[in-house]
């Protein structure tokens, strides 16, 4: 049995992944369609701005929550054997990137499906461009939440996790893109800019060449930081 074939074991018997990641993102989502989307102004992009939200929400449980848990859980032993044997601890985070890529995948199908038996969301293009960047933004989210295990003990996890996942949720929420105007939404804007989740949405708004460059590098800028991070763990 492959390494990644037991990891997605430990996963689906988790019960915080349930909780985190499908169950809180999908009773979400179906308030948000079935109680507050029929009260407002709204139109298709604001339909799937839900929806990747949703998926937003469940991956960054995935990430930040159980996934930190479990690289914090299980980093002693993968530390010892990248001391002893050709197993590397970059090779373990490709490992565990594999794994969290499959999870959010199966995050986006639950969830997805949920949208089609609600028919809340058409299926274009671009649509289908967001749902694949926000699975990229996954791997992001998951490298951080690598780092949260790598550089915290599991106590520390435990008690941070829930926290910077709302903490989190704060610079991804595309507030302008809900009509949200007051000078709140406008402070946070200007932050997510900054980061590539903001390109994800301002694709559904006005889907540009530029858009996706910005995407991949706010990606690539905002993400070493945390590799620098586990390099220079690590090297201690």
């Amino acid at each position: 049995m492959s390494i990644t074939t037991i990891q997605l074991k430990q996963v689906l018997r988790n019960r915080r992944f349930i909780l985190f990641t499908i169950l809180l993102p999908g009773i979400w989502y179906l308030f948000m369609i079935k109680v507050i989307a029929p009260a407002v102004p709204h139109n298709g992009k604001y339909q799937i701005g839900l929806l990747l939200l949703a998926l937003l929400m469940g991956i960054i449980g995935n990430s930040i929550v159980t996934f930190s848990k479990r690289i914090s859980g299980g980093k002693q032993f993968y530390l010892l054997q990248s001391h002893i044997s050709h197993y590397s601890i970059w090779r373990y985070m490709l490992t565990q990137l594999v794994s969290q890529l499959i999870v959010n995948f199966l995050i986006t199908a639950i969830i997805i499906s949920l949208a089609v038996g609600l028919r809340s969301v058409t299926f274009t293009s671009i649509n289908l461009l967001s749902i694949l960047l926000i699975n990229i933004l996954g791997i992001y989210l998951s490298i951080i939440g690598f780092t949260i295990g790598i550089v915290f003990d599991a106590p520390t996890v435990d008690a941070g996790g829930t926290p910077i996942m709302f903490i989190l949720m704060f610079f991804i929420i595309p507030w302008n893109s809900f009509y949200i105007t007051n000078g709140f939404a406008k402070f946070f804007t200007v932050i997510q800019k900054l980061f590539p989740c903001y390109y994800i949405y301002a694709n559904i708004n006005h889907f540009t060449v530029n858009n996706l460059i910005m995407f991949s590098v706010t990606f690539i800028i905002t993400i070493l930081p945390f590799i620098i991070l586990i390099y220079y763990k690590l090297k201690k």
